[in-house]
């Protein structure tokens, strides 16, 4: 079997929590200026949009899971202070008992119903385009890349690529509970279990992934950044607190991720827009929209220049379509049980 050719033109999404909606803003507009991504890599929320994205969702219809998307009704809490008290009080009584004997919840939340909901969004879909989801192992403390080259061609997959500087790089056997521990922001959701790994948020080691799709042979790759630390900011809970510490530790990190003249850019101004509101989340996408609108000439200037090479160019102003007839889908609401 001939090796997949490196893809070309690459879209990495940064995390952001719910203003990660901003990210489906993004893609709407550059769906309309006649953009198509060869390959996609996501961390924390924006690897569940990638993941929608790479398993052939359309612009309009992740505009249709926002509006529909259930908010409270995916917060199912973990009780971490009863759980720590528990733990203490069994390690104090019996200390030689085995520390794997039974698991109890470690963070704000268990992430379990929002595992369950990204199961069903992309239940019976398949990949359309290579797809790469960024996670931090706590055990080690290095990023993990989970990775879905994809190869129409029948017969074995192909080989997972050598990235520079990852310590592990990981085939994806199960999408939504990848994409559940790339979103799992530490002390807010309890830690994923995958294999011999404990997965935590991807956004700890890179928040916008942008050296993963030079690593497969991007020559272009647009950047999706939606860190902007907020200026007017007060601490109303614990996890105000959390995130903000969070927020200040990747700002020494983000710039690194971003530079180099075949990434460009995309920052929507969602600063003022709470973590936590799910009302924001239409406002997200249309901030996505306008950072986008605002920059056409520049990002048809960057995708036309003499570095970009290859079949994978696009046709700016014409939306070229390779996607599968499961591309769009009849009804996108997600009841949950």
């Amino acid at each position: 079997m001939d090796a997949p050719k490196p893809c070309k033109l690459g879209l990495a999404l940064s995390g952001g929590t719910l203003k990660a909606a901003a990210h489906v803003g993004v893609l709407d507009a550059l769906h309309k200026m006649g953009i198509q991504f060869d390959c996609v890599a996501g961390t924390s929320a924006g690897s569940f949009v990638g993941a929608l994205y790479a398993h052939g969702f359309q612009p309009q219809d992740m505009v249709r899971l926002v509006d529909d998307f259930p908010g409270p009704r995916l917060l199912d809490y973990g009780f971490p202070l009863v759980s720590s008290m528990i733990t203490l009080t069994r390690h104090r009584l019996w200390p030689k008992w085995p520390s794997k004997a039974f698991s109890l919840p470690s963070g704000l939340l268990q992430g379990r119903r929002l595992e369950r909901y990204f199961r069903k969004a992309l239940k019976g879909r398949a990949y359309q385009i290579p797809y790469y989801a960024i996670a931090t192992d706590l055990f080690t403390g290095f990023p993990i890349v989970y990775a879905h080259p994809f190869d129409r061609k029948e017969g074995p997959e192909p080989e997972l690529p050598t990235m520079l500087g990852v310590r592990a790089v990981q085939p994806i056997d199960d999408v939504a509970r990848v994409v559940r521990g790339s979103c799992s922001l530490p002390g807010i959701f309890t830690p994923v279990v995958i294999g011999p790994h404990l997965i935590v948020d991807g956004g700890l080691r890179s928040y916008v992934p942008v050296e993963v799709l030079r690593d497969v042979g991007c020559t272009h790759i647009i950047a999706v950044n939606l860190y902007r630390l907020e200026e007017e900011w007060y601490p109303e809970s614990f996890a105000h607190v959390l995130t903000r510490s969070f927020d200040i530790l990747l700002d020494e990190t983000i710039d690194a991720d971003i530079k180099g003249d075949d990434v460009f850019s995309i920052a929507p101004d969602v600063s003022h827009i709470s973590f936590v509101s799910f009302g924001d989340m239409k406002t997200s996408v249309e901030a996505g929209r306008k950072a986008v609108y605002e920059r056409q000439e520049e990002i048809r200037q960057f995708l036309n220049t003499d570095t970009f090479s290859g079949d994978a160019r696009t046709n700016i102003g014409q939306t070229k379509q390779k996607r599968t007839k499961d591309s769009v889908s009849p009804a996108l609401k997600i009841t949950l049980r």
